[in-house]
């Protein structure tokens, strides 16, 4: 006994805390396992699944459409005591094939709803005695799922029926543990006789909202899919796939929801606040044909998603399920948009290397030569300034989403039979502009580009012609046969390359967008998904009149961070003698305006050409050019303190001049402003890389008078530049002696120092341009 009171204790102590684990451990393992932890899907599907009865006598037929017919029902069998002696057969069919293969594992069971013509006892009054045969009735139930034979000859329960259809009996007969597989264009055979022993005589209903007379299926037959598309703009794409055997007509209606950003384990259904539903779907926007021609529903955000965790909650309607009920199949699909993705280095790093190696040559000058303080004070300062462009200069990124500003020469196929090439050459002779509608297959805004492009064409004035190319890494052709059929040849519509080539080359990347081309091939305007009528209208008139590059930019330069290293580069070398008494009062202005716009026309003059004469379609090669043009400049400065060609070309026009001002102001000054005259030229390359192709090149290119325009705007251009390093000269002489003080002292080195700063320069757009090229090809 005491053995027993001892041993007991332990138990005595351990009872109650064997009972707190197994309340809390159940209900805290379901918390965890029910709580998202990460990107995913989720479905929750019925458990029952039907194919109801339809039609009349003489028509039968299977469907999965739940009735909402209410009162008699439309379908009805009548059977009599002699007629199920005779003729038992009331029901034999096949359903439709199936769309689908279908795997099935779980219960079936068949249900029929019978009754008597009237609500009367008279079958049940003549079997007084329970067991006694001559007043029941019973199906006989034969079922086949393709050549798999479920059912055969089984029979239902029995029993005497009283009712009306009001209030219609049910018979049923049920398989278990079914296992079979049906392939597509498989059917679903269904054969029932009647055993009807009463005098009253019955009928079998069908095809009304409570006679639903038919076959369940207990087990999963559906297996839908949510996919959402992300573009380089982070505009999403959602994609349902209604995957059914019976195809995807039994998704009858959906409503979808993009929400967020919120934590995974927030991403349940119906959750979320309303500031968290940044979209709602209900109508497709689009359909497409997928993998193994299957139909996918689509839809499209209206605008780019911030970085962030966001799930699709769907809501779906299904034929053959209780129509009063407005959610049978809830969906949930997370995911991330990540931020964008860092380039392999980023344009932060140019901003640091630039002053670095202006600061590291110092460094080792000093080795050879040691100059006054001041002197390094004033590159230090040019160091410094070098920080404005060159946070201008483009990343050097291996995994860029679109090209930069001149849109692709692309030969591509037209979608039809007659497989017709169409280029961009072939669009822009004779167009005063280009509008490019470039979508993925697939997606709604082929249709909204569509309706932009019509109204545009109705209020347009110029000549231009239009484009769809329809791109993208799933591009069938297939799928854009619909569109095609809409736009009806209004305009070419293209296929891209299989690679998406002419999307990656375009700024906008390979994803929905419509771009507006001026007439040297230069991008005017781009905007993601679509552009309305007016907004196209106006980027053609822009594009025609130098996409808003004008002469006065220049001068407004000055104003930004961009020219900053122009001042410390125009500090004087010494004091500037009064013009002579029969000269121009502004000699001074005016020589530093003409030998200034001469080197900025060495840079000017031949870029414009290069974009009149059509190059524009190559131009990623023309800037790859323009980069080792300038890298060259940097290096010929830091070793031999001198560009031969602008010595050559300044050395020219100041032979020109008139002797007094020649004399006045010789050729070495003058060379000094041809120099920052080409510096401003580069400076503003970096800036504005399409300042002088668009705004001269494009211009020769547009109109009647586009030639001629474009010759003022040169001779513009060039005047802007002068008097923007005249200005410059002139703001940098202010502190007036300490200018001339620190210019002198280093004049030598300033020039040598900037050397460094171009070549790296150039050297940083060469690779960045050439990692571009890669990518995008020239």
């Amino acid at each position: 006994m005491g053995r027993r009171a001892v041993s007991s204790l332990p138990a005595i102590f351990l009872a109650p805390l064997l009972v707190c684990v197994l309340l809390v451990s159940p209900s805290s393992l379901g918390q965890s396992s029910a709580s998202p932890e990460g990107p995913g899907e989720e479905w929750e599907l019925p458990e029952q699944h039907m194919i109801f009865l339809k039609g009349d006598e003489q028509s039968p037929f299977l469907d999965r459409n739940w009735s909402v017919l209410t009162g008699e029902p439309l379908g009805r069998a009548e059977f009599t005591r002699t007629s199920s002696s005779l003729s038992p057969n009331l029901i034999d069919i096949q359903s439709a094939p199936l769309s689908e293969a279908l795997r099935f594992e779980g219960n079936i069971t068949v249900q029929l709803f019978a009754s008597l013509e009237s609500s009367n006892d008279g079958c049940r009054v003549s079997n007084v005695l329970p067991g006694t045969a001559g007043a029941e009735t019973s199906f006989t139930v034969s079922l086949s799922l393709g050549t798999s034979t479920v059912l055969t000859n089984a029979v239902t329960n029995s029993m005497a029926m009283e009712e009306s259809f009001l209030l219609a009996h049910l018979f049923t007969v049920q398989a278990s543990d079914v296992n079979v597989t049906l392939a597509p264009g498989d059917m679903i055979s269904l054969k029932v006789d009647v055993q009807h022993d009463c005098l009253q005589s019955g009928v079998l209903w069908w095809g009304s909202f409570d006679a639903r007379t038919g076959i369940v299926l207990e087990g999963e037959i559906l297996d839908p899919s949510l996919e959402v598309v992300l573009d380089s703009n982070r505009m999403a794409r959602v994609q349902f796939t209604p995957l059914s055997p019976w195809g995807a007509d039994d998704f009858d209606w959906q409503v979808l929801q993009i929400v967020g950003p919120m934590d995974w384990d927030e991403m349940i259904h119906e959750n979320g606040d309303e500031d968290q539903r940044v979209d709602h779907f209900e109508i497709p926007h689009s359909v497409m044909i997928g993998d193994a021609n299957r139909t996918v529903r689509v839809w499209s955000s209206e605008k780019p998603l911030e970085p962030g965790k966001y799930m699709i909650d769907g809501c779906f309607v299904l034929t053959d399920q209780n129509p009063g009920d407005t959610c049978h199949v809830v969906g949930v699909l997370r995911f991330e948009v990540p931020e964008d993705k860092d380039p392999l280095l980023g344009g932060f790093w140019a901003a640091i290397l630039v002053p670095l190696s202006i600061i590291g040559w110092i460094g080792f000058s000093v080795r050879e030569a040691t100059l006054p303080l001041p002197a390094y004070a004033v590159i230090v300062l040019l160091a410094i300034a070098a920080l404005g462009p060159a946070s201008h200069l483009p990343d050097i990124d291996t995994e860029a989403n679109g090209g930069r500003g001149a849109a692709p020469a692309f030969v591509l196929i037209s979608h039809g039979s007659d497989e017709v090439s169409i280029s961009l050459n072939e669009l822009l002779d004779g167009s005063d502009a280009v509008v490019i509608g470039l979508f993925q297959a697939g997606s709604p805004y082929a249709e909204h580009q569509r309706g932009d492009f019509e109204s545009a064409m109705i209020v347009m004035e110029r000549e231009v012609s239009f484009v769809q190319i329809a791109t993208g890494s799933d591009l069938k052709a297939v799928n854009i046969d619909g569109h095609a059929e809409i736009i009806n040849e209004s305009w070419p519509l293209l296929l891209d390359e299989a690679d998406s080539s002419t999307g990656l080359g375009l700024p906008s990347g390979p994803t929905d967008a419509v771009i507006v081309v001026d007439p040297a091939g230069f991008v005017t305007s781009w905007s993601p998904g679509t552009m309305s009528s007016e907004e196209i209208k106006q980027a053609v008139e822009s594009g025609i009149r130098g996409s808003g590059n004008s002469p006065l930019d220049l001068i407004s330069m000055l104003f930004s961070f961009t020219l900053l290293p122009l001042f410390i580069l125009s500090l004087p070398s010494g004091r500037e003698k009064e013009p002579e008494a029969d000269m121009n009062p502004f000699a001074g202005s005016i020589m530093t305006t003409l030998a200034a716009s001469t080197g900025f026309s060495i840079w000017a003059i031949p870029v414009s050409l290069m974009a009149f004469l059509g190059l524009s379609q190559s131009w990623l090669f023309v800037e790859i050019l323009l980069s080792l043009v300038l890298t060259y400049h940097g290096i010929s400065v830091l070793t031999s303190g001198k560009i031969v060609e602008i010595e050559f070309a300044s050395s020219f026009v100041h032979s020109k001049i008139p002797d007094e001002y020649a004399n006045w102001r010789g050729v070495g000054d003058f060379n000094k402003d041809a120099y920052l005259g080409l510096w401003l030229a580069w400076l503003a390359w970096i800036g504005m890389p399409y300042l002088i192709p668009q705004g001269v090149g494009a211009v020769s290119l547009s109109g009647t008078f586009g030639m001629l325009l474009s010759v003022f705007l040169m001779l513009a251009f060039v005047l802007s530049a002068g008097l923007t390093v005249s200005l410059a000269r002139a703001i940098s002489a202010i502190p007036g002696a300490i200018s001339v003080s620190l210019g002198r002292i280093s004049m030598g080195i300033r020039p040598r120092a900037w050397g460094i700063a171009t070549a790296v320069f150039g050297l940083w757009m060469s690779a960045s341009l050439l990692v571009l090229a890669s990518q995008t090809g020239l």
